[in-house]
Order: C-alpha cells, then structure tokens, then sequence
C-alpha cells in the first residue's frame, strides 16, 4: 500500500474553511482522474493535531488517494492549526459544526456528496454524532471509541495491568499522577476543560451509544469498529461490545480486535496493520472492492443537506 502511494501522482491542497475560516485542514486528491464520488474525512485524536499519531492520517490519505479516493484531514476548532471558535459552544456541538463544514468544503470543491468518516479515540463520539443528523455520511471507522467489556474481561485486564505495571518504565509518573488527582487535588492533574471531562454517567453514555448505532444501522450507515490490543488485553466473542453483542445492528458492522496495534500506533507493524485494514474498508465503501478500483468514477451529484439540528451530549 505505502509502495503504490509513492508511486501514485496525487495533489496535496492546503485549505482554510468554516465560518470565519477560522478551520485549518489538508485535502488531498488523485492526480490526473475523477475522484471517487465518496470522500474520507480525518480530525483529531483527543487533542492531538490532525496528523494523527505517528502521522498515521497523513499515511492513510496518501494511501486512499493512490486508490482514487480523496481525504480532507483537519484540525477542529481551537485544536492544532485552527482558530479557536468566538462562541462559547459545547466540544460536541463544535464538533459537529466543523464536520458539516469540512463535508461542505469537499462538496464545494470536487463535487463529492458522500463521505467516510475515520475517527480515533475520542473522535468516535464526533463521527457518530454527525452521521446521526448528517445524511451525507454513510460509513464510519472507529478506532478505539466506544467499549463495554464485562466484568470477566475487565476483571482480566486488571489482574494483566496490575502484574505488569511495577516493571513498566511508566508506573511511577503514573502513580504520581494519580495520587495527586486523587489526594492532592492539584490543579495541574485537572483534565483539560472539553477535551477528557465525562459529562455523561455510564448508563447514559451506554444509552446514547446504543439509540444511535441503532439509528445508524437503520440508515444502512456502514460500521467498523476497531479496537487496539493495548487498551483491552483480551477479546473473546466481541468483549467491547458487551451487552450490545446481541443486538440487530452489532450484526452487521465489522468487528475487529487489532491485538498487533496499540492505542497510538506506535509500531511499524501496527501501523500497517491498522492502515491495511481501515484503508480496505473505505475503499469497499468507495468502490464496492477492497483491492481495486472498478473503471474511472464520476463525482456524485451533492446529497441534499438537512437542515442542521441541535445534539447534545447525553
């Protein structure tokens, strides 16, 4: 995959967009032929810039683009390279803005009406959310979002942790950290404010995930769900979908437990996994094939935008 992005002419657009274009991102397309009438969209890990960790997101879109596909990859709204928003919305309504405007942009630019949205860790939350009111996107990667295990496997991953932890070169900043979380109550170990706080208890954060996976399946929104061998030590019979293994939309979306890659895709081998599989999938939603193209492509006609509805957080 990484020989044929070398090899393959592509065009890289530096681009300021949304309101006040006060967004910062980077599209980058095939040379010389039609791009795929769906288009990818990559942002932020948490409050990572967009490149993703270990630039992984710039690797996938030179690998999507030497498969004629196009990608816009940016940063939200006061995270990396973009501007800071002038109103005082909420993280997810924020969010939600800037991906209908990034699909906005691409829709301006190429013709493009459909997209495929990638979003690690945090960014789940985001993608699920613009594709719950945004009918433009059909399908969805996430790596690493939402996870229920069960008290067997939590009770596994405890006992690994716990046994490894003494002799990892980490544990004691860790132990520090946590001791002034919980004892100190230092201003330091606060989380960043909109970025890592949990607003929603557990129940309603199960609720909400299950109403809008369902709502999703409904749509026939394509699903994929990662998840890394670092974050969950163990996985038998899909253990992070816990007490949604059963449900009618867990049976259509592609599952998949990555034990060769961790949470930031440290490794080399991890990473071509990881871009392997997310890169084989987006194309099947681009062109019905995860290996190769079928014939030159034409842009769609723009999907008619709804009219933007206000979702909070649960």
């Amino acid at each position: 995959m990484n020989d044929a992005a070398h090899l393959t002419p592509m065009t890289h657009t530096p681009v300021r967009f949304g309101a006040d274009n006060a967004l910062v991102g980077m599209v980058t397309a095939p040379a010389g032929q039609a791009p795929a009438a769906v288009a990818c969209l990559m942002f932020n890990m948490g409050a990572n810039h967009r490149v993703g960790p270990r630039r992984v997101n710039v690797k996938l879109a030179h690998a999507l683009a030497a498969r004629g596909v196009s990608s816009l990859r940016f940063d939200l709204g006061g995270i990396g390279d973009s501007d800071a928003p002038a109103d005082a919305a909420g993280l997810s309504v924020r969010a939600l803005r800037d991906l209908q405007a990034g699909m906005d942009l691409l829709q301006n630019m190429q013709g493009i009406g459909q997209f495929a949205i990638v979003g690690m860790c945090s960014g789940a939350e985001h993608a699920m959310a613009i594709a719950a009111v945004d009918a433009r996107v059909i399908g969805l990667s996430l790596f690493d979002g939402y996870a229920f295990p069960q008290r067997r496997t939590r009770w596994e991953r405890t006992l690994r942790r716990a046994l490894a932890a003494p002799t990892h070169p980490s544990f004691a900043g860790k132990t520090q950290r946590w001791l002034k979380r919980r004892l100190l109550r230092s201003e330091a170990a606060k989380p960043m404010p909109g970025f890592f706080t949990e607003e929603a208890s557990p129940a309603e954060t199960q609720a909400w995930f299950g109403k809008t996976m369902a709502l999703l399946a409904e749509r026939h929104v394509a699903l994929q769900l990662l998840y890394s061998g670092s974050l969950h030590v163990c996985d038998r019979d899909r253990d992070q979908l816990g007490p949604f293994r059963g449900e009618p939309f867990a049976q259509s979306l592609h599952y998949e437990f990555m034990r060769e890659v961790d949470h930031t895709v440290c490794t080399a081998k991890g990473q071509q996994q990881y871009l392997r599989t997310v890169g084989d999938w987006v194309a099947e939603r681009c062109f019905g094939t995860g290996t190769e193209r079928r014939g030159a492509s034409r842009p769609a006609a723009g999907v008619a935008r709804p009219m933007p509805a206000k979702w909070a957080a649960p």
